[in-house]
């Protein structure tokens, strides 16, 4: 009777030990597993609910998935033809080339006279002369002796003329340089050319024409945005495919067949449901190739409140997440085709009381009430000119700490003397966004805009964080540029008198 009770005892007492054992290595194991179960779980539900949500995914357009998953992913930047000058002073050869797929280059605007396009900046879009800068990293970026003679004599201008120079001589990299049309400074010019048919069609008509002289392999619309009314919704799609159709035909002349390539078409897409709802986005997603959507300025000097201007996730309506899931859930457009919009810069606030003394990682510097958003230090020179604006490579503020909220995935910083908040991306969110466009089954993400990249520093490079976390499987497609037939098209089209026919006359006497 003695034995048996010692022997049930042992065995009970041994059982307890084998029980705390297994719960301590589960707690060990979901401490070390955490941050990615976390995210993957989150990126999970969002899957699960496209899937539960009673939509399909429609697969009858044309360019419904323009790159399949084996293709790689999307990595762009916005390039601003305004970046040449001070206090910027960067230009197209300043962009790693090899971390992208495609440079969008920003704005062309519309004579809302006419509807025809044009130059926002002819000196810096194409007479320029960048070569002699350029030179000095040709070991780096290019091929051919950028000191001889005759090559002077021969290239492009303008940062449009070295861009293109630079599609064709660019070592290790194949990507696409797009056109883009409006930006919020034009896009009031929109609304009056969707309102009429003639200048609707010059406007159709000048963008193909533009961007083949030019030599880009794309049209981006920029438009911020249509109303919620009775014609511009409609207008919307009515000039979308409008550019479709003219680019086909534009195919059709050149290739007179189906090419393996074509000229895209994207939009530069609000990020958020009172922007999108009365859009036609189903009908439109018919006619274009990607939707880049602008998942930043979520908050900024109009907010009540402060925030994070770039979160993936919030608890509200302003976040990335619920802009990709809205497209997804509510229109049915393939997630291949929605490329993630990530800031190279952030946005300031002057936080009205400063009641976080002292200031740690867990003090909440969001939704809180601030007078102003802050003047830029010395340090940035005044950034672009505005307010609350701060280019990422001059981040964090100079006295702080890079602070980051995984909740929402962005980065912070706090300036405790001067009480200026600063949200904004870093290398360790734009990793988490690439494990959600991968997990999300996006087609990439993208940045406006180039010149507040930290090309200096590769362990603070935005881009090569981003390609890394994708294992750098980043979508490498030459410019239609380099088809021969595209060129012996320009050429018959254009002659001598071409913007790119001496250039181009070159690579054809080297194929």
């Amino acid at each position: 009777m003695v034995n048996h009770s010692q022997h049930h005892r042992s065995n009970t007492s041994l059982i307890s030990h084998l029980l705390i054992l297994l719960i301590v290595i589960t707690i060990i194991i979901e401490m070390c597993l955490y941050n990615k179960l976390f995210k993957n779980q989150r990126s999970e539900d969002i899957k699960d609910s496209f899937q539960n949500d009673g939509h399909q995914v429609p697969n009858t357009a044309q360019n419904q998935n323009p790159s399949g998953d084996s293709d790689g992913y999307v990595s762009g930047v916005y390039y601003s033809n305004w970046s040449p000058y001070k206090p910027r002073f960067h230009f197209p050869h300043d962009i790693n080339l090899k971390q992208v797929s495609h440079v969008y280059y920003a704005f062309f605007k519309i004579d809302p006279k006419t509807g025809c396009i044009g130059s926002t900046d002819s000196w810096s879009d194409l007479d320029m002369n960048l070569y002699k800068p350029l030179a000095i990293k040709a070991s780096q970026l290019v091929d051919d002796n950028l000191n001889d003679n005759n090559m002077q004599n021969i290239l492009p201008l303008g940062c449009i003329g070295e861009l293109f120079y630079l599609k064709n001589a660019c070592s290790g990299r194949k990507f696409k340089s797009i056109m883009s049309i409006g930006g919020w400074s034009d896009s009031e010019n929109f609304k009056t050319i969707v309102k009429n048919e003639k200048l609707l069609q010059s406007f159709v008509d000048s963008s193909v024409e533009t961007m083949f002289k030019l030599g880009f392999d794309g049209i981006d619309i920029d438009w911020e945005f249509p109303e919620d009314n009775k014609i511009e919704p409609q207008g919307y799609l009515k000039l979308v495919k409008m550019l479709r159709s003219k680019l086909n035909n534009l195919e059709s002349e050149i290739f007179g067949e189906s090419p393996k390539d074509h000229f895209q078409l994207s939009i530069a897409a609000p990020a958020f449901k009172d922007k999108l709802f009365f859009l036609q986005i189903a009908e439109i997603d018919q006619y274009i190739d990607y939707w880049n959507m602008m998942t930043y300025d979520y908050y900024g000097s109009w907010s009540e409140t402060t925030g994070y201007h770039s979160n993936l996730f919030s608890e509200t309506e302003l976040s990335g997440n619920f802009a990709i899931h809205y497209m997804i859930g509510k229109f049915g457009v393939n997630p291949r085709k929605l490329v993630l919009g990530m800031a190279a810069y952030g946005r300031s606030f002057h936080i009205k009381d400063n009641k976080f003394q002292p200031f740690t990682k867990n003090t909440v510097l969001i939704n809180q009430q601030f007078k102003g958003v802050g003047k830029p230090g010395k340090e940035i020179d005044k950034a672009d000119g505005k307010e609350g604006i701060w280019p990422y490579k001059k981040l964090p503020k100079k006295g702080t700490t890079e602070q980051y909220d995984p909740k929402y995935v962005s980065a912070y910083c706090f300036d405790e003397k001067n009480s200026i908040f600063i949200g904004y991306d870093n290398t360790e969110s734009v990793k988490t966004k690439a494990d959600y466009v991968m997990h999300t089954k996006l087609g990439g993400g993208f940045w406006w805009e180039s010149c507040g990249e930290d090309y200096a520093d590769k362990a603070r490079s935005l881009t090569n964080a981003f390609n890394e976390a994708l294992h750098f499987n980043v979508l490498s497609k030459p410019s239609m540029f380099q088809d021969k037939r595209v060129m012996k098209y320009y050429l018959s089209k254009y002659g001598d008198g071409g913007f790119l026919a001496p250039y181009l006359k070159h690579l054809e006497s080297l194929k």
